[in-house]
């Protein structure tokens, strides 16, 4: 199996010069991840965790079987409309899917590995779904192709050979030449669909990113290319593509300059130090202002906790792919992770929240909340003894008129009451439930209805705004409870975080244009959390 280009490049040179005789070929697997056998991985992994090892799991094997096949059977897709289940084969983009196809690859290898010498081929290397071959020159690449595709019926092979001139032949981002007894070269394979285009010099995005886009290719060429030549070509390769992309020429020098020097003048072994924790602390980039605020975030950390480390990570919150719509559109009311608007319809005040979950639930919390709070129709319970006695005596049915000597009882008088006089009672008469607690107000909303008695509907959620995560100002805001300002519990919230190692607030943008109904003590409907008691509640819950 190969880790990378480059640790298959340094495999590639380690190999002996009679080796160099043999033809190159590659076989790819045709739609590996949609085709992987299901029920034959999962028969896999459990045979080499509970036959294999010596110490089986401690879940019992029919439950782990369960699991697996939930995992993997369960997964739907909307398209167009509808609603579909893959039965068969792993989804693209799926954690499992990497995994459970290697694990049937490596049987799939395992089970034929006799066979493949039958067939010729002396040397195997496979990344994924691609495989780089040695192949005997006295047996067709074709042919051999064909006799791999038949052994499992999921498992479909393509090849290429090398090149009948120049013994070249692509592999992942690696061109290689063979040459006979001697061994292989190799150097910086892209395909002809390379358009040349890295990060802009003049992107807004932090320069660390522009300084990666070029590291990344001169870091490549130092490891994948074989000799000074290729070397000093692929330079000038570089050089050329960030000079389009609007680069200074100094700039891309250096970056060659201190990579070389990495690769052939190792800086001396550090001595070890004291282990430090380091939290991750994400920030997005909103220009110079963003790097202050980071700096000054380190700055405090290190003099208060010097066991302590902040590794600032600058975000982008725009990317080319949320320009790109390939999926059906999610409604509003499905979506999750956002920050939505409620508008008033009777005084234009707007409530703005958060939710990490479906928006129509946190919509039908707000308005469920208020339902607590708004004039209930007026119900008067039968008392329990009432409601005893009835049980014990019920009416008895007459034929006819009721009358004193059918029932042993003076008819009851009626009191003949208009609808004037009922409304006069109604409006007199106040109904309390024994050992009733009156309701406390959960939402802004319902707070909203109690000050002003104007109600929010659903409609009033209908031109939900939802805000990208990082539009303007810096402000804090809970990604746990989904309330911007007063529920942001900051215990809560700090706790969550450290657990996972991650110290990754949301931002939002203040609404100061309009006055938003939050729990929120301050005026403006936000926290305005000063940096050293932030840091202070961040640290004392460790």
């Amino acid at each position: 199996m190969i880790k990378d280009s480059s640790s298959f490049v340094k495999d590639l040179h380690a190999l002996d010069d009679p080796l160099s005789t043999l033809k190159m070929v590659s076989f790819d697997i045709v739609n590996l991840y949609t085709n992987v056998p299901i029920d034959e991985t999962i028969n896999i992994i459990l045979n080499e965790l509970y036959e294999n090892r010596p110490v089986p799991p401690l879940i019992e094997r029919n439950d782990l079987k369960k699991l697996l096949t939930f995992a993997t059977t369960k997964s739907h897709f909307l398209f167009d409309g509808k609603i579909f289940d893959q039965i068969d084969g792993v989804s693209m983009g799926s954690p499992l899917a990497p995994l459970l196809a290697e694990i049937f690859l490596q049987e799939f290898e395992k089970k034929y590995l006799s066979l493949f010498e039958n067939l010729g081929i002396v040397y195997w290397k496979r990344y994924v779904d691609d495989t780089f071959v040695l192949l005997d020159p006295k047996f067709s690449a074709k042919k051999v192709c064909a006799e791999l595709s038949k052994l499992h019926p999921s498992v479909k092979f393509t090849s290429q050979e090398e090149d009948a001139v120049t013994h070249k032949l692509p592999f992942l981002n690696v061109l290689i030449q063979r040459q006979e007894g001697i061994g292989f070269q190799t150097r910086i394979y892209r395909k002809p669909t390379f358009t040349g285009l890295i990060t802009k010099w003049n992107s807004f995005v932090p320069k660390i990113y522009k300084y990666n886009a070029i590291s990344v290719m001169v870091h490549h060429a130092i490891q994948i290319c074989s000799s000074y030549k290729a070397l000093h070509a692929e330079f000038q390769f570089i050089r050329k593509i960030s000079k389009r992309n609007g680069y200074p020429s100094n700039f891309v020098d250096s970056i060659i300059k201190r990579q070389l020097n990495l690769k052939y003048e190792p800086p001396a072994p550090v001595p070890p130090t004291l282990s430090t924790d380091t939290v991750v602390f994400k920030i997005p980039y909103l220009g110079k202002e963003s790097q202050v605020y980071g700096k000054l975030v380190t700055s405090a950390v290190a003099k208060q906790y010097p066991f302590k480390k902040i590794r600032v990570i600058y975000d982008v919150p725009d990317r080319i792919g949320r320009n790109f719509k390939n999926k059906d559109a999610v409604l509003d009311e499905l979506k999750a992770g956002v920050v939505y608007e409620a508008t008033c319809s009777q005084c234009n005040n707007s409530y703005i929240g958060q939710t990490c979950r479906h928006l129509k639930i946190r919509i039908n919390e707000h308005l469920s909340d208020q339902k607590k709070f708004l004039p209930q129709p007026l119900k008067i319970p039968a008392s329990n003894k009432k409601k005893k006695k009835n049980s014990q005596n019920p009416i008895p049915l007459y034929n006819g008129p009721v009358t004193r000597s059918r029932t042993g009882k003076l008819p009851s008088s009626s009191i003949k009451l208009y609808k004037d006089d009922i409304d006069e009672l109604l409006k007199q008469t106040t109904v309390k439930l024994k050992n009733e607690q009156p309701p406390v107000p959960k939402s802004a909303i319902s707070k909203h209805y109690i000050k002003t008695h104007h109600t929010f509907t659903k409609n009033d959620f209908s031109g939900t705004a939802l805000i990208h995560r990082y539009p303007g100002d810096i402000g804090l805001i809970d990604c746990c409870t989904g309330v911007q300002g007063g529920t942001i519990g900051p215990s809560r919230v700090l706790k969550n975080l450290l657990n996972e190692s991650l110290f990754d607030f949301f931002i939002t943008q203040h609404h100061t244009t309009t006055p938003t109904y939050t729990t929120s003590s301050s005026e403006d409907g936000t926290y305005d959390y000063d940096i050293t008691y932030l840091l202070f509640l961040f640290f004392l819950l460790l």
